[in-house]
């Protein structure tokens, strides 16, 4: 079993670091690439992240890609630039894929007049102030790992926000884990369709404070032991 642990464009690789220390303990082999900086890509961002992406994991074959949050839209992307290197994709309190859709479709449409809104030099502010003050640090507790991830949010370039999803399918059984209500509905779609899916009732980075929980629970996904 190995894992390829891929964190959202608006968010850093480190909101991982805590599952990859415990699959580590269980003797599992489990890394968190890194997608490229901004500054480092352009349009088409979908084909220039997965990419980014591939060439970190080419060596690791086969692996289970695992998509967090707004990961979920580069899951076919970054299964196509493998070439047969994903055995399967997990999804992660993600969004679903939505080839021929952009994100701003596929968001809340308040959130989306919101970040438009704000917009500054082309560019949506940093995942951090999307939310109220205080949100962040009522979810992850003071410390390292906190100061971490914020160190490594960014502003988010409005154009991949607007990018339209390229038209791809899927080529590999995916499963599905809910860490939070707010990704009911997606958990809804997959469980419906027959799609292996575990729910847990923490909350969106549940990744960073409840890793040995999100651990397992990957593990039951991988091994089909899904209730």
């Amino acid at each position: 079993m190995r894992l390829a642990l891929l964190h959202s464009p608006l968010v850093g690789a480190s909101c991982w670091r805590a599952v990859v220390k415990d699959f580590a303990e269980r003797g599992i082999w489990a890394a968190a690439p890194t997608l490229p900086a901004w500054d480092r890509v352009e349009a088409p961002f979908y084909g220039a992240l997965a990419a980014g992406v591939a060439a970190q994991i080419a060596a690791m074959h086969p692996v289970v890609l695992v998509v967090h949050s707004g990961a979920g839209s580069l899951a076919a992307s970054v299964v196509a630039a493998a070439n047969g290197g994903v055995s399967q994709v997990i999804f992660v309190d993600a969004i679903l894929p939505h080839p021929g859709r952009t994100w701003f479709q596929t968001a809340a449409p308040s959130l989306g007049a919101s970040l438009r809104a704000r917009v500054v030099d082309g560019q949506v502010p940093a995942w951090d102030q999307w939310f109220p003050p205080g949100a962040l640090a009522a979810t992850l507790p003071e410390g390292e790992a906190r100061e971490t991830f914020v160190r490594e949010l960014t502003p988010t370039p409005l154009a991949y926000l607007e990018e339209t999803a390229p038209q791809l399918d899927l080529p590999v059984g995916w499963a599905y884990l809910r860490l939070s209500k707010a990704y009911e509905d997606e958990a809804k779609v997959a469980r419906e369709q027959g799609i292996p899916t575990l729910r847990l009732a923490r909350h969106h980075l549940a990744m960073m404070t409840h890793a040995d929980e999100v651990a397992s629970a990957l593990v039951n996904l991988v091994r089909g032991d899904h209730g």
